[in-house]
C-alpha cells in the first residue's frame, strides 16, 4: 500500500511485555481522538525529522516497539537497520526484558543507549535520574528544543488500559507501556517556550498506516502529560493494543526519552538525505517469514536545479563508511529539482539486512 507522502513533503518524484502487535488488531485509519492531519503550512514551520514515516512492528518476543522506533527516525538520516538487527545492538540490562545474548535484547529505557552507540548514531538523553519530580514541565521543554534542534526522538508512553509498569517490580515500577517515535514539531514560534495549545507533536503509534495518508498523530503538547490514573489528558484514549497505542501519554511525575541527533560518524561533503519505502512494515524473519525486497525512495530535500547530485548505496553495516571498509554497492547520478526531489532505488533493499544512503553532489 503506498501513501501520498510526496505531497505532504512537497517534493518531486523522480525515475508485562512492551506492546506487540496483534494481528487481530489494525489502524487502517486515523483513530479517535487522534488527528492525522497536519496544520496548516502558512501558520506552522516543521521541525526535527521532516521526511520521517511511520511504520509497524514486530509482535514477537515482547513487541519490537524500541527497535521500530529507532529504525524510524534513523530512516531519515538515511539509515536502514532491521528490526531485528537493532535488537541484536542491545546488551543484557536490569530490568531485563526479552531476548538472550544471541537475538540481543528488547530495547527498554536501561539499554537503549548502549543500542544507540552500537548503531552509530549520536543522541542526548533525558536525564530522568537527577531531575526533580514532577519533571513533566521540564520534560516538554527539553523535547520542543531537540525537535527545532533537528532530532528525533524515541519516546516512552503509558497507555489507557495498561500496567504502566515494564519489568519493573511491584515496590518499584518502571512507569511506561509502550516505546514511540515522537519525530516532528509544528510550532509557530520556535524560540519561544512551549505554547500548551499551538506546539503540536507528530508521531506514531507503531501501528501504521496512521491516518489514511500514514503522517502519523498530532497533538497539542499541553495535551500529552498525564497521572497513571489516566483520567486527564488522556482520559478521552481508547483503551486496549491497537488502540491506546494513538492516544498515549506521558508520565508527568517522570519519563524517558532519547533524541537521536545524526551520525557519529559523517562525511563532510555529504548532503541531507531520507529515506522511506513503499512499504510499512518488514517480513517478521524471527517468526519465519520470508525475506523480501523492501522498496526505498530516496529523499534529497535540499536539492536545487542546475546540480547533480551522486547517490551512493551501502549494503550491510560492515560495508558502511562510518564502521567498515566503505564499499560501495551502486552509484547513481540524478539531477537536482529545486525544492528538492525523491529518487526511487530500482534494486530492491533485503528486509533483514542494513542499508545506508550517502548523498553528494556530483562534480
Amino acid at each position: 500500500m503506498k501513501f501520498q507522502f510526496l505531497s505532504l513533503l512537497g517534493l518531486t518524484a523522480s525515475a508485562l511485555a512492551l506492546h506487540p502487535h496483534s494481528s487481530s488488531s489494525s489502524d487502517d485509519l486515523c483513530l479517535a481522538p487522534g488527528v492525522c492531519e497536519p496544520p496548516s503550512s502558512t501558520e506552522y514551520t516543521k521541525f526535527g525529522r521532516t521526511a520521517a514515516i511511520p511504520r509497524k512492528q514486530w509482535g514477537d518476543s515482547g513487541g519490537f516497539c524500541g527497535s521500530l522506533s529507532i529504525q524510524v527516525i534513523g530512516l531519515s538520516y538515511g539509515v536502514y537497520h532491521s528490526q531485528d538487527y537493532i535488537r541484536k545492538c542491545a546488551p543484557k540490562s536490569d530490568p531485563l526484558g526479552h531476548g538472550d545474548d544471541d537475538l540481543g535484547y528488547e530495547i527498554l529505557h536501561s539499554n537503549i543507549e548502549p543500542a544507540l552507540d552500537t548503531l552509530g548514531y549520536t543522541f542526548n538523553s533525558w536525564d530522568w535520574e537527577n531531575q526533580v519530580q514532577p519533571q513533566g514541565k521540564e520534560y516538554l521543554q527539553w523535547m520542543k528544543d531537540e525537535l527545532v534542534g533537528g532530532g528525533g526522538i524515541v519516546q516512552f508512553v503509558i497507555c489507557k488500559g495498561d500496567g504502566h509498569n515494564s519489568y519493573g517490580s511491584r515496590r518499584d515500577p518502571v512507569p511506561y507501556d509502550h516505546i514511540e517515535p515522537f519525530f516532528a514539531l509544528y510550532s509557530k514560534n520556535s524560540t519561544a517556550p512551549v505554547d500548551p495549545e499551538s506546539d503540536l507533536i507528530v508521531h506514531g503509534s507503531d501501528y501504521s498506516p496512521d491516518g489514511e495518508d500514514n503522517f502519523g498523530y498530532l497533538r497539542n503538547m499541553g495535551g500529552l502529560l498525564d497521572s497513571l490514573d489516566m483520567d486527564g489528558n488522556c482520559d478521552a484514549a481508547q483503551a486496549g493494543y491497537g488502540k491506546n497505542e494513538m492516544y498515549p501519554c506521558i508520565y508527568e511525575d517522570l519519563t524517558y526519552g532519547y533524541s537521536i541527533t545524526g551520525l557519529k560518524v559523517q562525511r563532510l561533503d555529504s548532503e541531507e538525505v531520507a529515506v522511506f519505502f513503499d512499504e510499512v512494515d518488514e517480513p517478521d524473519v524471527r517468526s519465519g517469514e520470508t525475506v523480501a525486497d523492501l522498496h526505498a525512495n530516496v529523499i534529497i530535500p535540499n536539492a536545487v536545479a542546475g546540480v547533480k547530485y551522486n547517490i551512493e548505496r551501502y549494503d550491510g553495516v560492515e560495508n558502511f563508511p562510518a564502521s567498515g571498509s566503505g564499499v560501495v554497492s551502486t552509484t547513481t547520478v540524478i539531477d537536482g529539482v529545486d525544492g528538492g526531489i525523491t529518487w526511487a532505488d530500482p534494486t530492491g533493499v533485503p528486509s533483514d539486512t542494513s542499508t545506508m544512503y550517502v548523498v553528494t553532489k556530483a562534480e
